[in-house]
């Protein structure tokens, strides 16, 4: 759905009987719900933007914004001029500044078609043949990736996924037995340097193989490296129940690595961390709907930082529309709070912001 889709159709009730309400306003200044609010702005659009609209929504959402069309009468201009005030006010909130990139893409795909049809067209977009086994297992399917990697040796395996893409990798591993993920996890945090010869070798091995399966070629980069900063990295895009467990694993075995690989962890209450104008310039980098899912699923102090650094405006009605946003899946919250950590990681790596704690000891306050 558009963003001005979503803007409209999720808005909720504020009161539980709306929908027995008669169609009566009070004298004064007009107060309107949320659908409301969303039912008024529809109807002052033009009848090809409100009919585009319209169609972005689900069955449901186009029932309930019949029924309080339906109920709605003539409404005064100043209200109608207040209300789609408001909804620009909300729009402009998303961010203003744009970035692109192939990472860019791959975030907007799977997102607009999901994770199955994205690939699909992630492969068409690919150009220039690859040139080695990590390029092309970085495009393979993980389930295919696992099955082909399932009879390897857990050593093979942590070295050939600590040379492929941070979230390929991750994906790769969710699939494996979840025996083979903890010894591999251990293996790649405790990799060092392999040598020159011994990496050729195992290049030439997985080429011929690949070539075996017939494994199609494309275009991407190797990333490369183990260590704790590539498990790390590995662990904040998986589930936080398959991290936890497998960090769980780490402790067990290798407490000081495990530690190494926490220090290295990025998690969304480490947001905590970073100063005020470090904050607001995450702020603008993020879209209203993704910051709503996220706040969804963390406590109050976290809240209160983001409404902090917000004007008092746009504060208060990102608190109404948490109170309005119905259930939202765990999933899909882990998922909008990893998409901006992505977008605060880049940001630190441009130094555009300071996470203190992450690498606070060169930051002079």
């Amino acid at each position: 759905m558009s963003q001005m889709a979503t803007a409209a159709a999720n808005t909720k009730e504020n009161t539980a009987n709306e929908a027995a309400a008669p169609a009566r306003r009070p004298r004064g200044k007009v107060r309107l719900s949320g659908k409301e609010k969303a039912a008024v702005f529809i109807l002052s659009l033009p009848d090809e933007d409100s009919k585009a609209l319209l169609k972005g929504m689900t069955e449901e959402e186009m029932r309930e914004i019949s029924r309080t069309i339906s109920r709605l009468g003539q409404m005064p201009q100043e209200v109608v001029r207040e209300v789609r005030e408001e909804f620009l006010s909300r729009f402009e909130r998303s961010a203003l500044e744009v970035r692109g990139g192939m990472q860019k893409v791959k975030d907007l795909v799977n997102r607009v078609l999901g994770k199955e049809e994205a690939r699909k067209l992630l492969k068409e977009l690919q150009q220039g043949p690859k040139s080695t086994p990590w390029e092309i297992l970085n495009e393979m399917e993980p389930t295919l990736v696992a099955n082909f990697l399932a009879n390897e040796h857990p050593q093979s395996i942590a070295v050939i996924l600590s040379q492929m893409q941070t979230d390929q990798a991750s994906y790769v591993i969710d699939y494996l037995p979840s025996d083979i993920q903890q010894d591999v996890i251990l293996r790649m945090a405790r990799l060092g340097n392999l040598p020159p010869g011994a990496m050729e070798d195992i290049e030439t091995s997985l080429l011929a193989e690949l070539d075996a399966l017939g494994a199609s070629k494309g275009a991407y980069a190797q990333e490369g490296g183990g260590g704790a900063r590539k498990v790390a990295d590995i662990l904040n895009l998986m589930g936080r129940d398959v991290s936890d467990k497998l960090l769980a694993y780490l402790d067990e075995e290798d407490n000081p690595l495990a530690e190494e690989v926490r220090k290295e962890m990025f998690l969304f209450e480490d947001l905590l961390l970073m100063d005020d104008r470090s904050f607001q310039v995450l702020l603008r980098e993020i879209a209203n709907d993704e910051l709503l899912k996220a706040l969804k699923g963390t406590d109050d102090r976290l809240k209160e930082k983001f409404f902090g650094n917000m004007s008092e405006r746009a504060a208060e009605m990102m608190r109404e529309d948490l109170e309005m946003l119905g259930p939202v899946k765990v999933t899909d919250v882990e998922s909008a709070q990893q998409a901006i950590l992505k977008i605060a990681r880049q940001l630190e790596a441009d130094g555009q912001i300071v996470i203190l704690g992450k690498g606070s000891e060169d930051v002079v306050l």
